[in-house]
């Protein structure tokens, strides 16, 4: 299994309850792909990333794709809308086990 990869990426306005799509060509059918999401801030200070009054903040379905990976995000609270980042870990896997 070779290292990691890691790539980082700020949703602004995300539905509370979305499917959301982010392209990188290094991502397979069967990479094995791990992500996070924290709020977002936005300020001079990239990432800003707090835990605010939306929690918990959850990523499910996670499916990644040739070219692309699918998941969704969802949290509580009365907050329809958020920003958000995504930190997204790819590992590519050529063991045949």
């Amino acid at each position: 299994m070779s290292e990691p990869i890691r790539y980082r990426v700020l949703v602004r306005d995300g539905p509370r309850l979305g499917i959301y799509n982010v392209k990188w060509d290094i991502i397979k059918h069967d990479s094995y792909v791990i992500i996070n999401i924290a709020e977002a801030a936005v300020s001079s200070i990239v990432p800003d990333k707090f835990i605010g009054d939306a929690k918990p903040m959850v990523v499910g379905n996670i499916c990644p794709h040739d070219g692309y990976v699918e998941f969704t995000v969802w949290w509580w609270g009365d907050f329809p809308y958020l920003d958000f980042w995504t930190d997204i870990l790819v590992f590519n896997s050529y063991d045949p086990r």
